[in-house]
């Protein structure tokens, strides 16, 4: 029951998150919300930032899911690639608060942003190697391509990360899951050159 109750929490922690901001969500509204006194949140999270770190690192395993999922294939096709992507930004969509935040955020939490330190590290490292794979199976190639590495996974990072920010800052009346898609096609492009396989 106390685990079932921790995620009870969560859910609806991102979802208040996400549709009212971190700002203006209270552990007060969280507890509210599931129907739990405030005194039974606060045996589970000490505070909204302990919400939030726990929720990031549930964040962070659903990414190592696809991560896993990507690196025991031996091979890859086109449409493999671009479900990487996608399911990456679903998962951005399902944690957008996150990705709308994260310079508050870590600026208001000096823990959280020492925890997303290390994973950004992490998953740059894992992209790279990603990358040396696909050269190897003959996935990306041209001249060079790996004297280009840094700047196209920065790119890619750039892309993912911020798309959400870019769409809601540039006055589009509501943004909505399926407008993510140009983020993915921003990033297969950034590829586009390198690519010896063909779209399906």
């Amino acid at each position: 029951m106390t685990k079932r109750t921790k995620e009870k929490i969560m859910t609806a922690a991102i979802e208040l998150f996400n549709v009212n901001g971190t700002g203006e969500v209270s552990t007060n509204h969280i507890a509210k919300e599931i129907g739990i006194s405030p005194g039974n949140l606060y045996y589970h999270f000490k505070n909204k930032e302990e919400i939030i770190r726990a929720i990031f690192d549930q964040m962070v395993a659903d990414y190592n899911a696809i991560w896993s999922w990507a690196n025991d294939k031996n091979e890859f096709s086109f449409d493999d690639i671009r479900t990487i992507l996608k399911k990456s930004f679903e998962l951005e969509w399902q944690y957008r608060f996150f990705y709308r935040e994260l310079i508050v955020l870590m600026k208001n939490d000096p823990e959280l942003k020492m925890m997303h330190k290390h994973v950004q590290q992490h998953r740059i490292k894992q992209q790279s190697q990603l990358l040396h794979r696909f050269v190897e199976m003959g996935v990306l190639k041209g001249d060079r391509i790996e004297d280009h590495f840094d700047s196209l996974l920065k790119i890619s990072w750039i892309i993912s990360n911020y798309w959400l920010s870019f769409l809601e800052s540039s006055g589009v009346e509501k943004v909505t899951e399926e407008m993510l898609e140009e983020g993915i096609d921003l990033i297969m492009m950034n590829f586009k050159p390198y690519f010896s396989i063909e779209e399906e």
